[in-house]
């Protein structure tokens, strides 16, 4: 889902389920603090979304306030039909920031995940000002009473002023941090209920030489996971969970130039993943599908649990982007299109396994998720604009409404 990294990180999976700064002077607004908009405002911008069940799921993103944006969450308890704004602690308002400019949304280095109905965490980073200019840190709350309350959590080692948490996730009554350090990427593993956190050892996860920042994602399917990290210049780091245990792991583009791509998990061994051909620099690979030009995107399908993946289709050719990608179930899968000459985006479904597919939704998605195989949801946008919405699906994805805050 950073360092100013890209906009959001885009996660997908299956059911279990990113500025100007600005020195504050005063508190941030009462509504903000008290988590209700200004009065007579419905505007909510969503920047993440998490669900623990069918029926209950929480949004972070912005709202309007008196200082233009302000970080602002709210809940479903009906499965997304209805939803109420939540309490949030001045401290982290104020540590999200605000903004009198109508260009920035506050709070877009973070993003929110619940476990179960009591247990979440608030992530990412946040600017802070420091007599070198605006500095990038790692961000961190969590709730272990549903929301009621929210505290700010330190996780030992984390003390680098660029690091950043890059991904949390729960699975199991297990937790998962994924962060940059600075000079090294790390895992830290807790128990849900306990903000504590220890390193999980014997793990290669390299930064990258050049190119963009650093991003990662977690992917968890019960006691099963799976964990990609690097930039657009490739994988730099990649590992899977097997009874309890992380370990290195080949991503599904090892092969074909070893660009980054997070698979989506619709069972314990069943993955989806795009690849681009030749990744960054590098000439096409031998083991590239027959057909198959430099630049291209294609679909790799696992069925063992990532241990072997094979091509399916080509999606583009070079210039085509694929962004988020969701597998709710076997051989049901999504991915998000879009056009570098002509900017469009759609979000593409397939229902036999990536052999035929068919747009569904015309428009670019920063996230988009499944919480079971026929409810999923997804954040909708522009590659450039702040100003985001919400979309969800209760029939497996043939069809999409915007959700009202």
């Amino acid at each position: 889902m950073t360092h100013i990294k890209n906009r959001r990180k885009v996660f997908a999976a299956a059911a279990g389920a990113t500025v100007l700064f600005m020195t504050l002077s005063a508190g941030a607004p009462a509504w903000a603090a008290s988590g209700r908009a200004q009065t007579g405002s419905t505007a909510f911008w969503p920047r993440s979304v998490t669900f623990v069940s069918s029926g209950t799921g929480w949004a972070l993103g912005a709202a309007p306030c008196a200082a233009k944006t302000c970080l602002a969450l709210y809940k479903t308890s009906d499965g997304g039909h209805t939803w109420a704004a939540q309490a949030l602690p001045t401290s982290l308002v104020k540590a999200a920031g605000y903004s009198a400019s109508s260009n920035y949304v506050a709070g877009s280095g973070l993003n929110v995940r619940f476990a179960n109905q009591q247990d979440g965490w608030i992530f990412g980073w946040v600017l802070t000002n420091t007599k070198f200019g605006p500095t990038q840190g790692p961000a961190l709350w969590s709730t272990h009473d549903g929301g009621a309350s929210w505290h700010a959590a330190s996780v030992a080692g984390l003390s680098s002023p660029d690091a950043a948490i890059l991904d949390l996730e729960a699975s199991a009554n297990r937790d998962y941090l994924l962060s940059d350090d600075g000079p090294t990427v790390t895992l830290r593993s807790g128990p849900v209920g306990r903000d504590a956190w220890s390193v999980v050892n014997g793990l290669h996860l390299g930064v990258p030489a050049g190119g963009a920042n650093m991003t990662g994602a977690i992917v968890l399917q019960g006691d099963v996971g799976w964990l990609v990290a690097g930039n657009d210049r490739g994988t730099t780091g990649s590992a899977r969970l097997v009874n309890g245990h992380w370990s290195d792991w080949a991503p599904p583009c090892a092969s074909v130039g070893g660009t980054l791509a997070t698979p989506a998990a619709a069972s314990t061994t069943y993955l989806a993943a795009v690849c681009v051909m030749g990744g960054f620099a590098s000439p096409l690979s031998k083991s590239a599908p027959a057909g198959a030009t430099i630049g291209s995107s294609w679909l790799y399908v696992s069925s063992n649990g990532g241990a072997s993946f094979q091509a399916v289709s080509e999606l583009g050719k070079m210039g085509t982007t694929i962004g988020a990608v969701a597998s709710p179930a076997p051989g049901d899968i999504f991915v998000v299109d879009s056009s570098q000459s002509s900017g469009a985006s759609h979000l593409q479904a397939s229902f036999n396994g990536g052999h035929s597919w068919a747009s569904v939704y015309n428009g670019y998605f920063d996230y988009l998720g499944f919480t079971t195989t026929s409810q999923g949801v997804g954040i909708v946008g522009t590659l450039t604009a702040d100003k985001t919405a919400m979309v969800m699906t209760r029939d497996g994805g043939h069809s999409w409404q915007a959700v009202t805050f």
